[in-house]
């Protein structure tokens, strides 16, 4: 699987293609895939909260189900959340070692799962643990759910390889209501970001090493997948609203990465065009101002600087 590190970047493509999406919806203003298929990355700390929270699954699995009667394909991942990062630590206490350590993890990851999954109308009755599997449950009008695969990978990771199968588009949903310039909790005058590329993402994710446990807003092997495909990926909050708004192409409050985006921090106003003008202009002497340089996306990151 850590192959994906030493392919050499596929060319973007050029445009946007046009997709289906329901009749009723309007069509969104991001580049869009090739089908109306979402995968959402279920954060476990929001369906877990010390113990299992019945009223924030039931609140979930109401928002999915509405998305799903109006004809949208839902793909879902569930993460561990804080129960699972307690399991490691106290394994890791007891002399587990690391894949021992990730082995644990996914098991957590997969009774959250089945939590959500029994709340979902037209789920899939079993935690599914292959991806190849998620396109046939999909052609028979069921919705696949997912916790961990494999030891090494977060669901993140698992969501954004579903993502690149079905061709879909990507959502996070966590107890974070997007990617900030500096971790919000620590630093309160911290700005979130509404708009990114994947250069940006690979930059801010870099310098963070991948451990068993770890609490990120995403790891970098599915930030690469990402890249790699030009996934269109959200960092959405627990506002369920809100996900929703951003599933069907609305208004929302989080961040989306996306090939060719600018950095957009929240609040600031994207720059139109200026028509041009037939007259000719006086040359005015100006002195020197500050201009903001848009972000090489293309920019390679080299595989063997990152630490795993």
């Amino acid at each position: 699987m850590f192959e994906i590190f030493n392919e050499e970047k596929k060319d973007e493509v050029e445009g946007e293609t046009e997709v289906s999406y329901p009749s009723s919806q309007a069509q969104p203003s991001y580049s869009s895939p090739l089908t109306n298929v979402f995968v959402v990355s279920v954060g476990g700390s929001i369906l877990v909260k010390g113990k299992p929270d019945k009223d924030a699954i039931a609140a979930v699995a109401a928002c999915l189900n509405d998305l799903i009667r109006m004809g949208f394909k839902l793909v879902l991942v569930v993460g561990g959340g804080r129960v699972a990062r307690d399991y490691v630590e106290a394994a890791k206490g007891l002399g587990a070692n690391n894949f021992e350590l990730d082995e644990l993890g996914i098991r957590i990851t997969r009774a959250n799962a089945f939590l959500l999954l029994s709340s979902i109308d037209n789920a899939y009755p079993e935690v599914l643990t292959d991806i190849k599997l998620a396109d046939d449950v999909l052609a028979k009008g069921k919705t696949p759910v997912f916790g961990g695969l494999m030891p090494g990978f977060t669901t993140d990771a698992v969501g954004a390889l579903l993502a690149e199968f079905l061709n879909a588009t990507f959502v996070n949903i966590s107890n974070v209501d997007g990617i900030y310039t500096a971790d919000p909790a620590a630093h309160p005058s911290a700005r979130m970001y509404h708009e990114m590329g994947y250069g940006k993402l690979l930059e801010i994710l870099v310098s963070n090493s991948m451990k068993p446990g770890q609490n990120l807003i995403l790891d970098l092997p599915a930030a690469t997948i990402l890249k790699r495909s030009g996934i269109p990926a959200f960092f959405l909050g627990d506002d369920m609203e809100n996900v929703k708004s951003a599933i069907q192409g609305g208004s929302f409050h989080g961040t989306v990465v996306k090939h060719g985006s600018q950095e957009v921090l929240d609040g600031e106003p994207e720059e139109k065009p200026r028509r041009k003008s037939s007259r000719k202009k006086k040359v005015v002497k100006r002195k020197p101002s500050r201009v903001l340089v848009e972000e090489d996306d293309d920019e390679e990151i080299d595989p063997n600087k990152i630490r795993f």
